[in-house]
Formats: structure tokens, C-alpha cells, sequence
């Protein structure tokens, strides 16, 4: 079904709260090669993850150049000449993209990396990266579901919101997704820590919404228990297209049961 992104229902339910947007980013704006770049970053997110992990921090302490070491395995070289080869292929990405300026490569295993200093494309490293990345994945995810069942969904990101009686932000989303009555509100940690209050607060916004709006925070971690958030959610970027179908389907039984039911009366015909 086609997407939509003019969330008015959630616009509605936020009036409601005292809350309005100041900011909204129609999901169609989004560049193409931001999704493939992004395609590729999960494709590969073994070897990439790790290596971005590695520029954040070198961006945030002001490194001038960043180095990284391709790790050790303790299997084949052949190993390591495969991990050299995709990092070198998104330097070259990177490079084009004017987020990294130049690099070299010492020893064989040794990347020494200079990023741009414009501030505005730093910002890449030390969080819209996993961002483009999680925003993919998500949407790849809803999108196959949603056109599998015959379901409309509408999308939107980056929303800005303050209170009404309020000048200065109190917030941001990164992804809101509506699924028939159902909101989706995607919350996407690059950092190895995640605030607990600040994810507390976001969940007491809705919490009178019959279970109608899901809270979901996205870490690039997968060693971070997601039980201790309960009843909160939270997804790591190596199960997430899983889960997040876990959760659609039991979410939408009646859907998937009447397309079911449908797709065996057309077989039958």
C-alpha cells in the first residue's frame, strides 16, 4: 500500500498532550543514495559498524587522524585482505560524499583517516550514520509487511516537538511510523550508553494510549539486555528486521489472518 507521511492522527494526539511539532521531514525527501549507502553499511555492518565505532570517537576527542587496525582474527589472512577490501571501498564512498578527506594505509592493516571538518558533516560520524542505517532496515521491514497484508501505513522523521506553552525543544523523533491506528516511535542510540529517564519520559507521553503506541529504542549494540526495559522496547541492529516483524505480526493477527484466508480463496478459485 502506498505510504503517507502526513501523520494527522498523531498531530491530533499530541495537540491533546499539549505538545505541537516545529519540524517535520517528509520521508519522500530522502536521497536514494542515502538508502543505498545505507543498504551497504548493514550489508556489511560486521566489518562497518566497528570501523564507524572507531571514527565517532576519533571525530568527538578532535583527532586530526583517526587510525584504526584491522583486527585480528586468528583465521586465514585471507580474512583480513576481505575486511581491508570493504573498508577500503567505503573510504572510497566516503570520499566521494566529502565526509573523509584522505587516508593511507600502513602495513597493510593500518587505515589512518582524515575526516572533513566541516561540522555540519562531522555530524555523520557521530550519529546520522546509524540513523540512515536503522531508518533503512526499519522501513525495508514495514514496507514488506505492510504491501505483504494489503496495509497502509504513513511515515515521518526527524519530527521536532515543544510544549505548548514552551519556546525551547523538548524533543526529538527519529522515525514515527503509523500502522492503521498504531504509532511506532523509533528512537536510534549510536552510543554505547542510553538515558533511561529521558526514554521514560518519552514512554509517560503516550502511556494512556490503550497500548496503541510502541516506544522502541534501536542500538548499533547487541550485548545490551533488552529485559531490563521492560515493558519498554528495544532492538539491536543484528535481530532488529526479526524482532520488529515479531512484533507487526502480533500486532496485526486479524490482517494477516484475512489476507491468509483470502490468498486460499484465490487458490482455490
Amino acid at each position: 500500500m502506498a505510504k503517507n507521511n502526513l501523520l494527522k492522527d498523531f498531530i491530533t494526539m499530541l495537540d491533546e498532550r499539549g505538545y505541537v511539532i516545529t519540524n517535520e521531514t517528509d520521508v519522500t525527501q530522502e536521497v536514494s543514495d542515502d538508502y543505498s549507502f545505507a543498504a551497504s553499511i548493514y550489508k556489511n555492518r560486521e566489518v562497518l559498524v566497528p570501523f564507524l565505532c572507531k571514527l565517532a570517537v576519533g571525530v568527538m576527542n578532535n583527532e586530526p587522524t583517526i587510525c584504526y587496525r584491522i583486527p585480528y582474527t586468528g583465521k586465514l589472512k585471507i580474512v583480513q585482505q576481505y575486511i581491508k577490501g570493504i573498508v577500503l571501498q567505503f573510504l572510497e564512498n566516503l570520499k566521494k560524499q566529502e565526509l573523509v578527506l584522505d587516508w593511507t594505509l600502513k602495513d597493510d592493516i593500518r587505515f589512518e583517516v582524515v575526516v572533513t571538518e566541516d561540522e555540519k558533516k562531522r555530524r555523520f560520524f557521530r550519529s546520522k550514520w546509524a540513523e540512515l542505517v536503522f531508518r533503512y532496515v526499519i522501513m525495508k521491514t514495514v514496507s514488506t509487511f505492510c504491501n505483504t497484508h494489503q496495509i497502509s501505513y504513513k511515515v515521518s522523521y526527524n519530527i521536532e516537538l515543544k510544549r505548548k506553552d514552551e519556546t525551547e525543544l523538548f524533543t526529538e523523533l527519529d522515525l514515527v511510523i503509523q500502522i492503521q491506528k498504531r504509532f511506532y516511535i523509533f528512537e536510534v542510540k549510536s552510543g554505547p550508553k542510553i538515558n533511561i529517564i529521558q526514554w521514560a519520559r518519552r514512554e509517560n507521553m503516550f502511556m494512556d494510549q490503550d497500548g496503541l503506541v510502541r516506544n522502541i529504542v534501536c542500538t548499533i549494540y547487541d550485548n545490551i539486555p533488552a529485559e531490563i526495559f521492560q515493558p519498554q522496547l528495544l532492538l539491536n541492529l543484528g535481530s532488529i528486521e526479526t524482532e520488529l516483524l515479531k512484533i507487526l505480526e502480533n500486532d496485526f493477527p486479524e490482517e494477516i489472518s484475512a489476507d491468509s484466508a483470502h490468498g486460499a480463496d484465490t487458490k482455490q478459485a
